[in-house]
This record gives C-alpha cells, structure tokens and sequence, in this order.
C-alpha cells in the first residue's frame, strides 16, 4: 500500500507519492528563468531556498492554459533535488495498493491521449477514472540536468536583447517520440493577463514565502494533513490518517449522540462516522449528496471523521507552534494542541488522541 497526494491539471489526474510532498501552497508570484525550457516556467523563493517550478501540461506536451489564483503549487523532495509543479486543484490522499497499479494503460485507453510515459511510474483505474502516478525520481533529475541558472534576478536581465526561439521543424515519424510540443515563444512575465488585483495576490503569496525563512527553521518537520470545516482551516498528524475518502450514505445509528453521523461499510469494516464540529463551537455539517471523511486509526481505535475538504500536506516545524490563545475566532481552543499561521489565517492543531480516547465524545448514552 502507497499513499499518494492526487490533483489535476488540465482535466488530467495525477498522483505523487505522499511521502515525497514536502508543502503545498496556492500559486504565488513566479520569476521566469530566462533560457530554461518552456515547461519550467520559473522560479518560486520559499523560506530562501529558490525552488524551479514546472508546468506538466507544458511537459507533456499540451497547449498552454491560463493560469488562476486557485491553482496550486506541489513542492516535490527527492534525494536532496527539489521541485514546484504547478496543478489546477489538489484533491485527497488516496492509498493505492500496489497490485492495483498497472505498468501500462488500460486497453480502452488511446496512447494519444497520454505522453512521455518516462515520467509515469504507472496507471490506477478507479471507476471510470484514470490516475497517472508521477516517476518523482526521472522528474526531479530531468529539472537537475537543465543546469538551471536560479539565481538570475530578472529585472537586471536585458529583455531588448532576447532573440525568439527558431520555429521548431516537423518532426520525423524517428524523432517523435524524442521531440517534445511546446511552445516556441515564451513569455517574460509569468501570467502575463493577470488583473492588477490579481498581480498583488501573487506578490503577497510569494513575499510572505520568502520572508517566513526568517523564522522557520527546517529541522525536524512532521507532515499534517490540512482540512477545513466550515471554511475554518485545521490540521492533523498524517500518521494517524489511514485514507480520505468519498461517501454518499451512512447507515443511521438509533438513538446515537447527534455527533453520530452513522456507520458505513469500507471494504467489510463497519466504520462510524463522527462529525467533530460541535467540539470547536461550529454548526452541523449540512447534508450533501457526496461527502468527505478521513478515517482516523487511534491506538488501534478506527473511526470515520467527517470533513469539508482536505486542502493539503504541509511540513509542521513544532518551534512554528503557538498557544491556542492567539486565535482570535470563537472555536473552542480546548481540543487543539496549538496554532500556527497558515494562508494569512492561524490553523488549529487538532488533538484527536484527546478527542477519540480522552472521553470527549461519549457514545454509551442510554437509549
């Protein structure tokens, strides 16, 4: 079984190993790299550490899209080598078994619809949806072999004096599968339509990446998995999540705590559903046709936690975390072991062990 961090670009679905995800964050401003290839569109300064972020709509070889304020950046670690890829939505961690991934796509699948499988690991069919599984390594050292100058500061750079790139010849039926489709003229300015109100955003994404290397420091980090309820931001330790998941139904439970959302059948486990917002002093989640859940494994103790949506993976420094004290909103601080800064907003830091196994929610109410 491996976890992966699955998003999409361009209507495409992908999945990362988790382990290899060091942060995610929305897109910042990018500085472009001048005489890097088309698909790294740039370079983005976080906590000092000036980082190439690529686009793999351009790696693939597909007609360039624009860019959004909701797009994301995935920060990608291997063997010391780093990387930003840029993704439309990032969506759950999904555990994969490994016998379920296939070297090879599936036969109802077109080869057109899918290039440079050197970058694919494999493929995993769920439903009628296809997952590409990045091969993080063969990524990370095609961007360590472009020798990519990241320290050019582009206002010093003579932009006069850049010379278009010659129109790319027809490729032979030989050279197809060497030849890469991108775009022949590149632009200075990363998201170059940006609305003025749009441009600020960006620039204040990227200058509060920069400047947190002021105070973080990255030893000893912990990976937390990011989710919101009711557009509050809150996180949790990886290690306790077993998988997020999608459900529809819940069997009721009679007589339960409201608390109780119900019980539901994963893969022949009955795992009860908990709705933990009336713990932080928020409303109930409003019932929807699909709904979100992480199951938690406590000391062996397994439960289903229902969630709006997870947002992302994130590397927690324990010197970053604050007294629940500073939050300034009215969620009940009881149940959170602390706080940190996160998307110019504090995140709590939720105490499931307390929650699952300190009595918090009791279930044996008479009936």
């Amino acid at each position: 079984m491996t976890y992966y961090l699955t998003f999409t670009q361009n209507n495409l679905r992908y999945g990362v190993p988790a382990i290899a995800v060091q942060e995610v964050f929305f897109l910042p401003e990018i500085t472009p790299i001048p005489e890097a290839p088309a698909d790294i569109v740039g370079s983005v300064n976080v906590r000092g550490k000036i980082i190439p972020v690529m686009d793999l709509n351009l790696r693939f070889g597909y007609p360039a899209i624009p860019y959004a304020l909701n797009d994301s950046i995935i920060i990608l670690n291997w063997q010391e080598l780093t990387l930003g890829i840029l993704t439309n939505q990032v969506h759950e961690v999904k555990a994969i078994a490994d016998q379920g991934v296939t070297a090879e796509l599936p036969h109802d699948q077109s080869p057109l619809e899918f290039k440079q499988e050197r970058f694919i690991n494999g493929f995993f069919q769920e439903n009628e949806s296809l997952w590409f599984l990045l091969n993080i390594e063969t990524l990370l050292r095609y961007t360590e072999a472009q020798n990519l100058d990241l320290e050019l500061d582009l206002d010093s750079f003579d932009l006069d004096a850049l010379s278009l790139p010659e129109e790319i010849t027809e490729n032979t039926e030989e050279s197809v599968e060497l030849t890469e489709t991108l775009p022949t003229i590149k632009s200075p300015i990363f998201f170059a339509h940006a609305t003025e109100f749009e441009r600020k955003v960006l620039e204040k994404r990227a200058n509060n990446l920069r400047q947190s290397s002021k105070i973080k420091d990255l030893t000893g980090l912990k990976p937390l998995a990011i989710f919101t309820l009711n557009q509050e931001f809150f996180g949790v330790d990886l290690s306790l999540i077993q998988e997020f998941l999608k459900f529809t139904q819940a069997t009721a439970i009679p007589c339960s705590p409201a608390f109780i959302i119900g019980n539901i059948n994963l893969r022949g486990e009955i795992i009860t559903l908990l709705d933990i917002r009336s713990l932080f002093n928020l409303p109930r989640a409003i019932a929807t046709e699909e709904r979100q859940a992480m199951i938690i494994n406590v000391e062996g103790v397994v439960v289903g936690v229902l969630i709006d949506s997870i947002q992302d993976i994130f590397m927690l420094n324990s010197k970053d975390v604050l007294d629940p004290s500073v939050m300034e909103n009215d969620v009940n601080k009881s149940y959170l072991q602390g706080v940190i800064p996160y998307q110019e907003k504090m995140l709590g830091l939720v105490n499931l062990t307390e929650i699952i196994l300190g009595g918090s929610l009791l279930v044996d109410e008479a009936v």
